[in-house]
């Protein structure tokens, strides 16, 4: 004679594979979904010349990219500098006795770094906008305002 199953445990197989098959299909909804889901625009650069930067046209952009790296050892220099007091920042900090003096005088230096790379980026610029026809400082403009969050009225 057979023997016949529980029909409780059947129901509940039934209800197991029903969930089960209800949760494999919200997570491949949610995967999809999210495959699809528009990216949000990246943020501005907080840095002002590279704001301005970004906006340029392409080719100016293109040009402006390759004239700051024809100064690559410049700017490679600069950041080992800058590493570099970032460690005499972290031995001033740590030092017994503390010296406010010392901390103060790395702060004057990254300042000047600092400074002498903001003027290097902006004459870089500044040179680019010269060159820009008044069509293209027309659509500079437009790229500015949409990269402002401003829309052209």
């Amino acid at each position: 004679m057979p023997t016949q199953k529980n029909p409780a445990s059947r129901s509940w197989v039934k209800i197991l594979l029903i969930v089960s098959l209800g949760v494999n299909l919200a997570i491949i909804g949610l995967v999809i979904g999210l495959s699809l889901k528009e990216k949000p625009r990246r943020s501005p650069p907080p840095d002002a010349v590279a704001f301005l930067s970004f906006a340029l046209p392409k080719e100016h952009r293109d040009e402006l990219r390759a004239q700051l790296l024809s100064r690559r050892d410049e700017l490679r220099a600069n950041r080992a500098a800058l590493a570099d007091m970032r460690r005499q920042m972290i031995t001033a900090l740590e030092a017994k006795p503390f010296e406010i003096s010392a901390v103060e005088e790395i702060l004057q230096r990254q300042r000047a770094r600092f400074l002498a790379l903001g003027e290097l980026a902006h004459s870089a610029l500044l040179e680019r906008i010269s060159l820009l026809t008044p069509e293209e400082r027309a659509a500079y403009v437009v790229s500015l305002e949409k990269r402002g969050g401003r829309a052209r009225r």
